[in-house]
């Protein structure tokens, strides 16, 4: 249970803008070598742009803490294509929450395959209201300043777009919730 009372439905289905099927969860320990999967099969492009720094095979110890999660302070949701040993992450949506639990980071990577479908967005709005319930008040993002399709994202899901200070290479997108 969350601090709002109600259980999220785990499984969640959807489908991409182009009606394939995926299943949204939170990620689990177990998940350890889909996310490595994940992470290197992203080109390297994608990869920077989630990472904000040149990465090719992550560590054990990188993987565990990404798939290792609270579910409350630190949250992250996958997206899944496939069923049992042929089940693949195809996007990734996650938050850290601050120490007082007042605000957190959030950040998405989806496939190079499946990105401009529907994933990023559903993936979100999934995140935000999650992280709501479990008491955040403010979400926000650390986003390349190049980034086009994570910035139009984050106008589309209603967030605000700052500039970090004169130079930077990032913006800060956030959002009130609740």
């Amino acid at each position: 249970m969350n601090r709002a009372g109600r259980a999220p439905q785990w499984p969640a289905q959807a489908c991409t803008t182009g009606n394939v099927p995926y299943r949204i969860r939170p990620i689990r320990a177990d998940d350890a070598e889909r996310e490595r999967a994940f992470i290197v099969a992203l080109s390297p492009e994608s990869r920077f742009q989630r990472l904000m720094y040149t990465l090719r095979e992550p560590s054990d110890e990188f993987v565990a803490h990404l798939v290792n999660v609270d579910q409350h302070r630190d949250m992250a949701l996958v997206a899944v294509h496939g069923e049992g040993s042929e089940e693949k992450i195809i996007g990734v949506a996650r938050y850290a929450g601050d120490a007082d639990c007042n605000e957190c980071e959030f950040a998405v990577a989806v496939a190079d395959a499946w990105q401009c479908s529907g994933i990023g967005s559903t993936l979100t709005r999934l995140l935000f209201d999650y992280a709501q319930r479990q008491g955040f008040k403010t979400i926000y993002g650390t986003v390349l300043a190049d980034n086009q399709r994570m910035l139009e994202l984050a106008e589309w899901m209603g967030l605000t777009i700052e500039p970090q200070g004169p130079g930077q290479a990032t913006v800060r997108a956030s959002r009130k919730l609740g």
